[in-house]
């Protein structure tokens, strides 16, 4: 699959860039990439929300009424979830676990339905290299990537250059990623 081809000031190249077919050229399988991406944002979730059970909630040591004799029905303890006071019964706990594993076939194949679905789309553009080796300039990225800052742009990079990442760190809709912190 050939892809638009840029220099490192932002000029398109005559010449077209080939990406490989075995991932940029891959039949997209949907039913993959929401299972990835479900997968995803359950393992970001955190489990916060805390309820006592009856045996975490204060008082209740005693028992209110003796068993028989009075009328009334049994009852151990105060802190019972039947009672105004007493703990939750199901609550949510902090314990609670909501990670999804996917295996690691899964995920290469996800990743590579991913690349197939924005290269079909003809969102995947190819660039020489900003070169920032001078000085780290904000200006310089937003001059080079002016035809495409109006929209949201993952810029990935192969190898960390510290120069881009504090150059494009204030720009709107410019989104930077190291090849190691991709997901679907």
């Amino acid at each position: 699959m050939k892809v638009a081809y840029y220099d490192n000031k932002g000029r398109i190249k005559k010449t077209k860039f080939t990406l490989k077919d075995e991932v940029f050229n891959v039949e997209v399988n949907k039913d993959l990439l929401t299972l990835s991406v479900n997968s995803y944002l359950a393992n970001q979730r955190q489990s916060n929300a805390n309820t006592k059970n009856r045996g975490e909630v204060n008082g209740g040591g005693r028992k209110p009424w003796k068993q028989k004799g009075t009328g009334r029905a049994r009852v151990g303890s105060t802190r019972s979830p039947l009672w105004k006071g007493g703990g939750v019964s199901f609550g949510p706990k902090t314990t609670d676990n909501y990670k999804k594993i996917l295996s690691k076939k899964m995920t290469k194949a996800a990743m590579r339905s991913a690349f197939s679905f924005k290269a079909s789309e003809g969102n995947v553009i190819v660039f020489e290299g900003i070169d920032l080796k001078k000085e780290a300039k904000t200006k310089i990225v937003v001059k080079i990537l002016k035809e495409f800052a109006s929209n949201k742009v993952l810029l990935i990079q192969g190898d960390y250059d510290n120069n881009l990442v504090l150059a494009s760190r204030n720009v709107k809709n410019i989104n930077l990623k190291g090849v190691n912190e991709l997901n679907t």
